[in-house]
């Protein structure tokens, strides 16, 4: 039973839009939302929108943040394109390469009206769909996403053996991945009266998983994920 690795930054971001669309739903959240409009803007209306078109259309928002070799030349205004002869001493090659970049990042700077000398940082400005510091478990957003939504989905019910049951028999039910939370994978066991039951454990690590995907929402709400 493979679980789904969440690993790669659009996977990442893919967890950030759901939330997202869940804050949105959420009567209690407007506020948050509200004071966050603005920055959410150049998403759209993303209301029963699924990830993959939505992303066609907004992939550019997010840029690239790491160095890495490319195959193609990047479009994105917060990159820099650039050609490094592998036959010129490292040495020789970085003070060149740092001269254009911190180029490049006062020109950014300038075409967004941010005077560059008026900053603490040639950075300021960029990357406004920046991940929150911090390690992102994103394995555990996703399930507690997936189970966030089945408990919504089902009007917020008392988290006990029958809404976890009900969890693991929608995912197992589903036409291709089949897999089911970790916490949920230990099979209940019949009690006295041959009812099945999961662990206390269990239950206790899933009302974790619900208040975690609810602090993320709040936090998504605001401008920040995963919070």
């Amino acid at each position: 039973m493979h679980h789904p690795v969440i690993k790669s930054r659009k996977q990442l971001i893919r967890l950030w839009f759901e939330f997202y669309k869940l804050a949105v739903a959420d009567p209690h959240l407007q506020s948050d939302l509200a004071t966050s409009k603005a920055f959410y803007e150049p998403w759209g209306d993303c209301r029963g929108v699924p990830f993959d078109p939505w992303w066609k259309e907004h992939a550019y928002l997010f840029g690239g943040t790491k160095v890495e070799e490319i195959t193609r030349v990047a479009s994105h205004p917060n990159v820099l394109n650039l050609s490094i002869p592998l036959n010129v001493p490292v040495t020789q090659s970085l003070p060149a390469i740092k001269a254009l970049i911190l180029e490049r990042q006062r020109a950014r700077l300038i075409e967004q009206g941010i005077d560059p000398d008026a900053v603490k940082s040639t950075t300021t400005g960029f990357g406004t769909y920046e991940f929150s510091p911090g390690e992102i478990r994103g394995k555990v957003l996703n399930e507690a996403l997936i189970i966030y939504t089945l408990w919504l989905e089902r009007g917020k019910p008392a988290v006990n053996s029958d809404f976890c049951q009900h969890v693991v028999e929608t995912l197992r039910n589903r036409p291709r991945s089949k897999w089911t939370p970790y916490i949920l994978q230990q099979a209940p066991e019949p009690d006295k009266k041959r009812n099945l039951r999961f662990t206390e454990d269990q239950l206790r690590q899933t009302r974790r998983y619900l208040k975690r995907a609810e602090k993320v929402c709040l936090a998504v709400s605001r401008g920040h994920f995963p919070g």
